[in-house]
């Protein structure tokens, strides 16, 4: 195995833990301390775009969007492991199974509780990354494949 491509892999997976650590430290706040992060980045935005949006409808997009982050994370690792079709699935059922324990997890964090519409939020989010993944990967390969019929692209 090429050492850039060793790189490649440590990176992917090492983004996977990031990411997983900044949505299990986000779980670990209390209700207060959320709050009041949420808030902030709120009232951020309102004054930025100047529009008035929930801040409910803030935190749940939020939420969407770690998780979007976690399973293109997850299925760029799985792919780029194992080069194996099934990708987008295990990394939904892992993304899945981290939103479970993200619940779980917040039940035994004070003000927080376990609710299954972040898990249906989560979900979202997570076939939302796998999607958003397989359009820049088709992108990719077709970049690469005209750049090859051209002669101006080096396949590694």
């Amino acid at each position: 195995m090429k050492a850039g491509k060793i790189i490649y892999l440590i990176f992917s997976w090492a983004l996977v833990l990031v990411i997983l650590g900044f949505i299990f430290s986000l779980s670990a706040q209390d209700a207060e301390e959320s709050k009041e992060l949420s808030d902030s980045l709120v009232s951020k935005i309102f004054q930025w775009i100047e529009l008035y949006i929930d801040g409910e409808l803030i935190r749940k997009f939020a939420h969407m969007l770690e998780f979007t982050a976690l399973s293109f994370s997850l299925y760029n690792a799985i792919f780029v492991t194992w080069e194996i079709k099934t990708a987008p699935i295990i990394s939904l059922v892992l993304t899945v199974i981290c939103a479970i324990g993200d619940e779980i997890h917040q039940i035994f964090v004070p003000g927080r509780a376990f609710q299954l519409s972040d898990i249906l939020t989560d979900s979202i989010g997570a076939i939302i990354g796998i999607v958003a993944y397989l359009i820049i990967f088709k992108i990719y390969l077709f970049i690469k494949e005209r750049g090859n019929k051209n002669g101006s692209i080096k396949t590694v």
